[in-house]
């Protein structure tokens, strides 16, 4: 199937955070988990296939596109924070006025893209992004779209990314909420989140 924009969608980059211990799931590649027969990480791919450059921050056992530049959080298992920064600082020269950022854990990244990059269209200029919250108000730092301008100060501006929340990096940014079903918000952090989905989790992967 030939890559079809967003209809209404700006120019714009992409960050997947592909990172993580995910303790809760005994260590495993999360990303590498399928959800209704495709991995994580490729329905994470697909959601931004439009895309001007993908950047994948971790995964570094994952089989990757061509297409897709791969780095590492610094300093490892630094948090999802730090993997934000070292996504931005590795697409330094993209000319591309939006980066998206994704967790690569979100079943539904697919339905929820297409409006995040709708809705950041039509932004006015004084506001940084459109992020996603869900039913009860909680804020998706790691489903949004961003100015890339914005973004890049923000990381200038932040103290050291190492364990930061993902909050505090962009706190000093005016960002417009979009709010989306819940279950297009929802990552998979535990069994029980990957059971909900129908998410087969294997055996010896399992948290103890």
């Amino acid at each position: 199937m030939p890559d079809c924009p967003v209809p209404h969608s700006p120019a714009y980059d992409a960050i997947i955070v592909a990172g993580g211990r995910a303790s809760r799931l005994g260590g495993i590649d999360k990303t590498s988990l399928e959800f209704e027969g495709v991995p994580l990480i490729h329905r994470a791919f697909d959601a931004v296939k439009s895309a001007a450059r993908i950047c994948v921050v971790g995964g570094d056992m994952l089989p990757l596109p061509a297409r897709v530049e791969r780095v590492r959080e610094s300093p490892p298992w630094g948090g999802p924070a730090a993997a934000v920064a070292t996504g931005i600082a590795a697409l330094h020269d993209s000319t591309s006025p939006f980066t998206t950022v994704t967790a690569g854990d979100l079943p539904r990244v697919g339905e929820a893209m297409p409006a995040l990059l709708a809705a950041s269209a039509e932004l006015p200029d004084d506001i940084d992004g459109v992020l996603a919250i869900d039913g009860s108000g909680q804020r998706q730092p790691l489903l949004a779209v961003y100015r890339t301008a914005a973004l890049r100060r923000a990381v200038a501006r932040a103290p050291s990314p190492e364990n930061l929340p993902v909050r505090r990096l962009l706190d000093t940014l005016t960002l417009r909420e979009l709010t989306l079903p819940d279950e297009w918000c929802a990552d998979i952090d535990t069994p029980e989140d990957a059971a909900g989905v129908g998410i087969v989790i294997p055996p010896h992967s399992t948290a103890g």
